[in-house]
């Protein structure tokens, strides 16, 4: 084996590896509710095409901020990957169930609880020697929503 592709396949390696880190990063963002971490994962002029909102990355997390503070507590619980690498551009699909628990203070309107199953379909790109999302697509699977709750169950 030349050592030029043996280079060549540990820098695929480390592409697909900061390539999958992104979205499990944006949901260790949304779920610790640290909107730096979140942005951090996005090109400037990223464009979002997200379940509920569409527009560029900024105007999207303006507005995703406020929809998660709604619940007490998120968790995406990311699932399969798959992710292909061709030169400075890359994509990844991502399967992932997000849990957004509620729970309210008593005479408070009932919000409720929210599952959803997303995929995280991201076209990335490397600025820099960074890799960033360029465009995501978030496709939504299934939801099911239920009432809030008093509190976690022990």
């Amino acid at each position: 084996m030349e050592g030029t592709d043996l280079e060549a396949r540990v820098q695929e390696l480390w592409d697909r590896d900061r390539i999958a880190r992104l979205p499990l990063t944006y949901a260790r963002g949304v779920d610790r509710r640290d909107w730096a971490l979140v942005r951090s994962c996005f090109r400037d002029g990223a464009v979002i095409e997200g379940s509920r909102m569409t527009g560029p990355v900024d105007s999207y997390l303006g507005d995703l901020e406020p929809a998660v503070a709604r619940y007490a507590a998120t968790m995406h619980f990311m699932g399969n990957q798959l992710v292909d690498v061709e030169g400075d551009t890359g994509r990844c699909e991502t399967y992932a169930v997000a849990y957004h628990w509620a729970v309210l203070p008593a005479g408070t309107p009932d919000e409720g609880n929210l599952v959803m199953a997303v995929r995280y379909l991201d076209s990335t790109v490397k600025v820099g020697g960074t890799w960033l999302i360029d465009h995501r697509h978030v496709e939504a699977d299934w939801a099911v929503a239920g009432p809030a709750s008093s509190g976690p169950a022990r």
